[in-house]
């Protein structure tokens, strides 16, 4: 009503006065909605900087021994069993990977008995062996880290707990 000028007399005056101000609102609420979107634009996610503090292209994460596998061995698989689908040929390399995987494990777990066995006889020799000592220092525990209490079954705490209340 304060917005109102003085010199509206008639009803008529007053219905115009009142459609102008819708338009004007309807035309204020569209710019407001489009400065909205265009806002949103500007936050939607961005692409990654692949630049480094000094515009220099960042390296790319080296590939993990699964996805080295895969790619190593999916063109032979290509080839052998070209009547699979994408899924299948991949299904068989999950598999493969999975027996290779287990030879891995047995290699390095054949590599961790030998370097033990050699820390020991060096141990009793008295000999202070280069690589031994690199691996001792990787092991080291921190001091502050308290050694981990082993845990009761959730069941056998609670029977524990009724007896000493029962032996009271």
């Amino acid at each position: 009503m304060k917005n109102i000028p003085d010199e509206i007399n008639t009803s008529k005056d007053l219905d115009q006065h009142f459609s102008q101000f819708k338009k004007d609102f309807k035309e204020m609420k569209k710019n407001n909605k489009i400065e909205i979107a265009e806002k949103k634009k500007d936050t939607k996610k961005k692409k990654r900087n692949n630049l480094d503090e000094d515009g220099n292209e960042k390296p790319k994460r080296a590939l993990t021994k699964y996805q080295q596998y895969i790619r190593d061995n999916q063109q032979r698989i290509r080839e052998e069993f070209p009547e699979l689908s994408n899924t299948e040929r991949f299904s068989k390399l999950a598999e493969e990977w999975k027996a290779y995987k287990a030879t891995l494990a047995d290699a390095v777990d054949a590599d961790e008995e030998e370097e033990t066995v050699e820390a020991q006889e060096a141990d009793e020799a008295g000999e202070a062996d280069e690589t031994v000592v690199e691996e001792a220092d990787d092991a080291v525990v921190e001091e502050d880290e308290k050694p981990k209490k082993p845990k009761k079954a959730k069941k056998e705490a609670k029977t524990d707990k009724k007896k000493d209340k029962d032996s009271e």
